[in-house]
């Protein structure tokens, strides 16, 4: 079963030095017997010798020449490797993990590291000469900051995080760590159902613009990302990118977000809340810098206030937004070149200016990326900024437990509200439960969701692309959900997805999510008519698409136990997971496929299998 699970920045967050090298180990086995003398050591040792002399030995020849990475997989998503190929890239990204401390520890330069990396990706087909210089050159002064303040910085400290779901990369106990929440008895809210009436919020997510994209331009690039312009320079095009947007691992045009916006002010115009739940930049993430990640996003935000006038929009970071990607420093990190200072002060500016939020948000956004607020009586937004969680957040290696004391402000914060009798909406780029998401800081966060489960009638997500939910259950009752999230889909293609935007109706007392319309268009239609602006429509209301009498936790409950035993619905949720888009559907999904999505839907930890185990026995 392939999730379209954000992989392009995974995969990219890859390429940078040690899991850069790690991943290309795995396919290649597949047909392959594997050298058992390609340990952490021999591979490091090698390496060093060809870093120091120039020379490449024998060895180190028959190294590239064994494990070099097949471009058919080149975007495969590495994260969740196992069995032999477990083995595989923990080895490799210990030995790559030795050479880079080594080289830095014994006085090589930077721009000899850099280049020898680089160098390294080229020839173990990772990707193009253009992509590894890039994605080196940019991580490189991270990398060495860390390595060169930190001293006990080991191949465990690294490989333990980003690939902390294998089970010989187990986390050291840099990332063991436990948060002191309240443990008082949950104080409820006595309030009155409101009796129909109802607010409506629009969620928007992943936009990921594309400056560079070119209609008719190439679409079966050997990039990561295609539909660019200068990626036609031999003429010798296979697949055309569409006029629209395109599935082919491609981003937004800019005339497609705007018309998307457009739409929404036409067709959407009694909103009482907008929330964006990031990734406004594209996925080019070798070509990034902080002047045209800057352009994009003002320019998407200018568009955005233009659309909603005065209604309040809720925007938080996505991992794309830093440049380079994923990379959130510690609050005190102040050297320009390192610090995310310079993209929190240039979004709380923006943010503020246009209305939307306070000038009190702006103390936590600059500390972390994180705000609260309430728009009104009795009723709590909390914008969290859990990419700091990533595992490819390099800073996560120097600075573990509990970065910005994000986590812990986060339950000071509903501490206040529930003695304030507010009712709360998260909004968080990354689902608590994703496997990418850090194991501690995933589980804390959890334990502070169960705590406050009474006041937090929704969170909300984005990042994965796909339209999806993730429910929380109670620790103490496998039978209970205690919390949802519900997951906005993107705008962007990318990849294999037709667009779209969610609307749902709310509670106006409680706020508890009573019913959501998903709205997309087929991009296989649209790009046959490109004079034409694209088909918007409702694909679904959720109650009447899953046959529910409301979204009540039960009935939630019910949904996900009637999947697990493999009702219709799960086919249904497969079908919408990819938004109707041809070229997923047509693979196909047997049962093992299917069964797949209900491990999905209950996972709200990332290391934490009791509730997966559990339905898989219903099956």
């Amino acid at each position: 079963m392939q999730f379209n699970s954000n992989c392009f920045s995974m995969k990219f967050a890859l390429l940078n030095f040690i899991i850069i090298i790690s991943i290309y180990f795995t396919p290649t086995y597949s047909s392959r017997t594997p050298d058992n003398r390609y340990n952490a050591t021999v591979v490091a040792d090698e390496i060093i010798k060809w870093v120091k002399t120039g020379r490449q030995t024998p060895k180190f020849k028959k190294i590239i020449n064994d494990l070099a990475l097949p471009s058919s997989y080149q975007r495969a998503d590495w994260s969740v490797a196992d069995g032999f190929a477990s083995t595989i890239l923990c080895t490799v990204c210990k030995s790559f993990t030795k050479v880079i401390i080594n080289l830095r520890r014994t006085g090589t330069s930077p721009e000899v590291i850099e280049r020898s990396i680089a160098k390294l990706c080229t020839l173990f087909n990772l990707q193009t000469k253009e992509v590894c210089d890039g994605v080196v050159k940019i991580n490189t002064p991270i990398i060495l900051y860390i390595v060169d303040n930190d001293s006990t910085i080991d191949e465990n400290a690294v490989c333990g995080l980003v690939l902390q779901n294998q089970p010989c990369c187990q986390p050291p106990s840099r990332y063991q760590w436990t948060l002191d929440i309240d443990d008082n008895p949950p104080q409820l809210i006595n309030v009155q159902s409101s009796k129909g009436d109802t607010i409506k919020i629009l969620q928007i997510t992943d936009i990921h613009y594309d400056p560079l994209y070119e209609p008719n331009g190439n679409a079966g690039c050997k990039e990561p990302t295609c539909c660019r312009q200068g990626q036609n320079n031999t003429r010798r095009i296979t697949k055309l990118a569409g006029f629209w947007g395109d599935f082919n691992n491609c981003d937004s045009p800019w005339h497609a977000v705007v018309d998307a916006l457009d739409h929404l002010k036409n067709y959407q115009s009694d909103i009482d809340y907008v929330y964006f739940t990031g990734d406004i930049i594209d996925h080019g993430v070798w070509a990034t810098s902080k002047e045209g990640n800057t352009e994009s996003l003002l320019k998407s935000f200018r568009k955005i206030k233009d659309t909603f006038g005065d209604v309040p929009v809720y925007p938080i970071f996505g991992n794309h937004e830093p440049h380079p990607l994923n990379q959130f420093a510690p609050d005190y990190i102040e050297d320009d070149s390192l610090s995310t200072r310079w993209l929190y002060e240039l979004m709380a500016n923006t943010w503020i200016d246009a209305g939307w939020l306070p000038e009190s948000t702006k103390e936590t956004i600059l500390r972390g990326g994180f705000y609260t607020l309430s728009p009104t009586k009795g009723f709590r937004i909390i914008a969290i900024n859990n990419n700091i969680c990533y595992i490819y957040n390099w800073w996560l290696i120097y600075d573990a437990k509990d970065p910005s004391g994000h986590l812990k402000w986060l339950e000071k914060t509903l501490l206040e509200a529930e003695q304030n009798q507010e009712f709360v909406h998260i909004l968080g780029h990354i689902p608590a439960g994703a496997s990418q998401c850090q194991h501690t800081w995933s589980r804390e966060y959890r334990r502070i969701i169960s705590r406050f489960s009474h006041i937090i009638t929704a969170q909300f997500n984005g990042h994965t692309h796909n339209d999806e939910f993730n429910v929380f259950y109670d620790p103490q009752d496998i039978n209970k959900i205690i919390n949802i999230a519900w997951n906005g889909g993107s705008i962007t293609p990318y990849s294999n997805l037709n667009p779209n935007y969610k609307v749902y109706v709310a509670d106006a007392n409680t706020y508890a999510i009573e019913e959501i319309d998903m709205w997309i268009y087929n991009l296989t239609d649209a790009n046959l008519t490109p004079q034409k602006r694209p088909n918007w429509y409702k694909l679904y209301s959720f109650k009447e698409e899953y046959g529910l009498n409301d979204l009540s936790f039960e009935s939630l409950h019910q949904l996900i136990v009637g999947m697990a035993k493999g009702s219709s619905a799960l086919e249904t949720y497969h079908k919408n997971f990819f938004k109707h888009a041809a070229p997923e559907l047509d693979k196909g999904c047997d049962k093992l496929c299917l069964d797949a999505y209900v491990c999905r839907i209950v996972s709200s930890s990332s290391n934490e299998k009791k509730e997966c185990q559990y339905f898989q026995q219903l099956q």
